[in-house]
């Protein structure tokens, strides 16, 4: 009997990748991670589903440069995604690899990328001294307070504190380092006593944390002492040139606040312009208690600003003297003059981009000359297409309307463009003779989303309306977004399902996702907005809005961690087209916490027991400093607000830019105008990056719109680099008749950057273009600089620096080489230098004989000398120095001369011949010289420098009567002209200026009457020519 044969068939599915009906395809999945990882920390990551059946598993793996990885992983429920913190190793300044991995079980499919990050510091270091001045042998106060960019303390040591010196000897000395400093709740201090004989100058506090986060903060060191009094002027710092009346307000306050009495000396006077200005204007005013502030008003016509010659600036010297004590305090304000009364600007900080068929918001600020709102101005704003980007505003082709500017100067007006596909439109503000120009982006596609203003519903919630422009929309529309703050940080992230819906109310009515929605007509929007575009504030605006466009309202909480700028981007898809939009918010308020610090009793005496109470939330650790507010006179400094919203600034800033470095690839340096994305998921992308946020999903593309520059490491044969010119492309260029020309050149071997500039005639005129910059740049350099020229037998050191700006160490070998005129030790070593890093050589060199030398330095890899795994290989760079060498000694110069007269002179010399003889000298061999020269004319050699006779006398009785003198000489020696005017005029200048030194007791002497008796040469010296002087012809 035969046994029964059971067969079976597996088929092995693959992982879909591409399929869009599958969950697994790139359409379905928008992954957002901080494009810079906070080292040491904690980083959120979160990814948008848009195929939300079913769970999901994600995990995520961060691989380090040395191989450390580190892994979190969390299940997605059915939805439409969710966020995922992973912990990031402490690697600061280095790259990891992201790897992101998306299982579904039911589909039994992964959706598995990767993307390279950046591993950096997330922390703000704030360093501050108690004052901003000391001196020598002060004990020294020093406070370090280390927050993360939310503004939370860090519960870590400072790897580093240390005191540098003022620059020169000092500089780059360390005074006094302390290691390992423990920190409570973010604060360290410590203190140092500063030597009797410190040198004075600007002194720098330095901290370093184990992340590479670095703060410092400078102090001067000097003998100085506190001022009795305060003296302050409050001024206009522009002025309009057609003013009538200038107002200058001058206050002497004791440090009580007291008026001070005595005597206040004013001068007002204009500078600048195309001629000179009188003396101008000089006040005294006797101020008396309680009096301690003078209001000063000055004609402006008294000052020159009576015409197209006024003065460019208004200065303002005020001087005053105490009353007994005769203490003298002084102060200068400067005022510059302006031309234009009002000044326009575009409220738009990010690159603006309208969408068509919504309706696009501008805003134009305009500002007084003195700084304030100008308001009440009818501002004219017009709007014209452009094809290109830098195209200028067409007058015949645009669209103009009027605003009035409000109570701040801002007026609004709302344009509407047409899906016509212009790439650009132009946008001109107008007022007077005053414009703005701004330029925005026209987002392509099918379906167009703009983001609207923040609003607070009844239950104090805030809600941001998204307007939208789709043709016909029957299903609800889930709309993700996300808030991105602080450089990166995924502040919120979220999605919500709703129908659009067209109403004045603010409210979010969610929907099922298979529900259907009432059908909401597309609004023709032009002639609704043209008849309502002089809206006077943005109330008006917003409502007119809301009755005629389709939104969904989006959840937005609002808190202090979103300050002090925040970016938004909400993004859907609508017909298998993702669609987007942004919006940039800025917050004042960044500290959630409040603390309130008072006085128990507002004043008491000295020596007595004050008691500062302090309300802050608990528990808590509150850094106190007490400051006389006469030591912030002279030398205020900044706050500690202002230092820790600085260095939270630095810190955004710095991974927003490296994000959009990597974001954009070999496109960063192609050029500063990039072409209008095609895609709104580049458009996204784009957004996404300027926020520090990195993004995965739906095939961006990157377009550049020029080619990719040169690689900054060649593959090529290395060749020493050895043209270090300061200049080059000295040449003319001719340009055709099509307007354009291309000039080619080789750039110097300096690692530097370059500005060119190019004149233009033609017969309509002349014209001047702005510098071109060329940045002239490698990865891996050397940088050294030496003297151009030695003597025979001098020594000098050469100071070199080889940087390595890969993103990898690199373990080089270092050469360095002389020709046998030069002598150096003979260097052979190797160094490992880290990533982004350089390291710092010198080399002694020694002049042996006299010509052109070079001395040779080299640089290349090499193993062994590092011990984590280094950068590419075949990386070096090569560097040629050219040195003179001239013979020792100091040059010697003897002149003869002879006289020979023509045939035709009463002397005439029959001698053909002359010959001339020099004394033995013991002369360096090789550098002895013969110059010959010979002229017809006898005074031409004083012709040559007669104009360094003609100078004006000045100085005491002997520099005064040397000067007269040579300008004497000037006159019998130069022919008739220019300087024989100024010649004249020096002369009775210099003869009157003479006179003050004479003696009472006869005579002249170097100061006259203060000198106890007459100088017999200089008496002589004046008879000699003072006479001459007086015969001198002032015509």
């Amino acid at each position: 009997m035969s046994s029964p044969l059971l067969i079976m068939i597996i088929s092995t599915i693959p992982h879909i990748n591409k399929n869009s009906s599958s969950p697994c395809s790139d359409r379905n999945h928008i992954f957002l991670a901080p494009g810079v990882l906070t080292s040491g920390g904690v980083s959120r990551t979160c990814v948008s589903r848009f195929y939300p059946e079913g769970s999901a598993r994600m995990t995520l793996t961060l691989v380090a440069e040395d191989g450390q990885s580190t892994t979190a992983t969390r299940d997605l429920m059915p939805g439409d995604g969710g966020c995922l913190d992973i912990s990031i190793p402490q690697k600061p300044n280095s790259i990891a690899e992201l790897n992101v991995n998306i299982r579904y079980p039911e589909a039994k499919c992964t959706w598995e990328r990767r993307i390279s990050l950046r591993i950096a510091s997330g922390r703000v270091a704030v360093v501050h001294t108690e004052r901003t001045r000391y001196r020598p042998g002060d004990l020294l106060k020093i406070r370090a307070i280390i927050l993360k960019a939310d503004l939370t303390p860090v519960h870590s040591n400072i790897d580093e504190i240390w005191l540098e010196g003022p620059r020169g000897a000092w500089d780059g000395v360390k005074i006094a380092q302390w290691m390992r400093v423990r920190t409570r709740l973010g604060l360290a201090q410590v203190q140092h006593a500063l030597d009797e004989q410190a040198p004075p100058g600007k002194w720098t506090v330095r901290a370093r944390l184990a992340d590479g986060a670095e703060g410092s903060t400078a102090f001067w060191v000097g003998n100085y002492e506190l001022p009795p009094f305060q003296l302050t002027v409050r001024h206009a710092p522009r002025i309009l040139r057609t003013s009538e009346r200038l107002v200058w307000t001058v206050c002497v306050r004791y440090p009580w606040s007291e008026a001070v009495e005595g005597m206040l000396v004013i001068r007002l006077r204009g500078a600048g312009g195309s001629r000179e200005y009188s003396g101008g204007i000089r006040t005294a005013v006797r101020l008396k208690a309680p009096r301690a502030c003078h209001r000063h008003a000055a004609a402006a016509k008294r000052i020159g600003l009576d015409g197209e010659s006024s003065p460019d600036v208004v200065i303002a010297d005020f001087s005053f003297q105490e009353d007994g004590t005769r203490v003298w305090q002084n102060t200068t304000v400067v005022s510059h003059v302006v031309d234009e009364p009002v000044t326009l600007e575009f409220l738009t900080k990010r690159r603006a981009v309208i969408s068509p068929g919504l309706p696009y918001k501008i805003k134009v600020k305009a500002t007084r000359w003195d700084d304030k709102p100008a308001a009440g101005e009818r501002v004219r704003m017009c709007r014209s297409a452009a094809s290109v980007a830098g195209d200028e505003l067409r007058a015949q082709h645009s669209a103009c309307v009027e605003s009035v500017t409000d109570e701040k100067g801002v007026a609004r007006v709302m344009f509407t463009t047409d899906d016509d596909g212009t790439p650009y439109y132009n946008f001109q503000a107008s007022l007077h003779n005053v414009t703005a120009q701004l330029q925005a982006w026209c987002v392509r596609g099918r379906g167009r989303a703009a983001l609207g203003p923040l609003r607070a519903d009844a239950r104090a919630r805030t809600l941001l309306p998204l307007y939208l422009a789709l043709p016909d929309v029957a299903a609800p529309l889930t709309v993700h977004f996300a808030v991105i703050t602080r450089g990166g940080i995924i502040y919120r992230w979220g999605a919500t399902t709703q129908c659009p819906m067209t109403s004045t109310t603010d409210q979010i009515l969610t929907s099922s996702r298979n529900s259907v929605c009432p059908n909401t007509n597309l609004v023709k929007l032009d002639r609704i907005f043209e008849k309502n575009l002089d809206a006077r504030n943005s109330s008006e605006l917003d409502s007119l809005m809301d009755r005629h466009l389709s939104k969904v309202m989006l959840p937005i909480k609002v808190s202090h961690q979103m300050c002090p700028d925040s970016h938004l981007v909400a993004y859907f898809y609508y017909k298998n087209e993702l669609i987007s939009a942004s919006k940039h918010f800025e917050l004042e308020e960044c500290f959630a916490n409040k603390v309130e610090a008072t006085w128990v009793t507002r004043q008491t005496p000295p020596g007595s027991l004050a008691t500062l109470q302090l309300s802050a939330p608990g528990p808590g650790l509150c850094a106190l400093s007490v400051l006389d507010t006469v030591s912030k006179w002279a030398q205020p400094g900044d706050t500690v607000k202002d230092l820790l919203l600085s260095g939270l600034g630095k810190l955004m800033e710095g991974h927003r830019n490296l994000t959009e470095h990597d974001a954009a690839g070999e496109c960063f340096l192609t050029s500063d105008t990039p072409d209008i994305p095609s895609s709104s998921i580049e458009l996204m992308s784009s957004w996404l990056a300027s926020a520090g946020i990195r993004l995965l999903g739906d095939n961006i593309v990157r377009r550049c719109s020029s080619s990719s520059p040169a690689r900054l490491i060649a593959d090529d044969v290395l060749v020493p680099r050895s043209d270090f010119s300061e200049s080059w492309l000295w040449r003319l260029a001719g340009v055709g008749g099509n307007g354009s020309v291309a000039v080619a050149a080789r750039a110097p071997d300096s690692v530097t950057r370059f500005e060119a500039t190019a004149v233009c005639l033609a017969k309509t005129g002349i014209a001047v273009s702005q510098p071109a910059v060329l940045q002239v740049f490698r990865e891996f350099f050397i940088h050294a600089s030496g003297p151009q020229r030695l003597r025979r037998g001098d020594t000098t050191i050469v100071s070199y620096r080889i940087f390595n700006y890969l993103y990898n160490p690199l373990s080089i070998e270092v050469q360095v080489t002389t020709d046998p005129l030069l002598e150096a030790p003979y260097t052979r070593e190797k160094a490992c230098i880290p990533p982004r890093a350089s390291i710092a050589r010198r080399v002694s060199l020694k002049a042996l004989q006299i010509g052109s030398a070079r001395l040779r330095i080299l640089a290349r890899t090499a193993e062994g000398a590092c011990d984590t795994p280094t950068g590419p290989e075949g990386v070096s760079d090569e560097v040629s120095l050219r040195v003179e060498v001239a013979a020792e000694g100091a040059p010697a110069l003897d002149r003869r001369s002879a006289l020979l007269c023509g045939h035709d002179s009463p002397n005439f010399t029959s001698v053909n011949e002359v010959s001339w003889s020099w004394p033995a000298v013991q002369a360096v061999a090789g550098t002895e010289s013969l110059t010959v020269w010979a002229t017809g004319d006898m005074f031409g050699p004083l012709f040559a420098d007669s104009d360094g006779l003609v100078q004006l006398p000045r100085g005491c009785g002997e520099q005064n009567m040397a000067r007269l003198a040579t300008n004497l000489l000037a006159l019998r020696v130069t022919p008739a002209g220019e300087r024989t005017l100024s010649a004249k005029d020096h002369v009775a200048r210099g003869l009157s200026r003479q006179l003050q030194y004479a003696h009472p007791a006869g005579g002249f002497s170097a100061f006259g009457p203060r000198d106890p008796a007459p100088s017999a040469w200089l008496t002589a010296f004046c008879l000699r020519y003072l006479r001459r002087a007086y015969e001198v012809p002032r015509h």
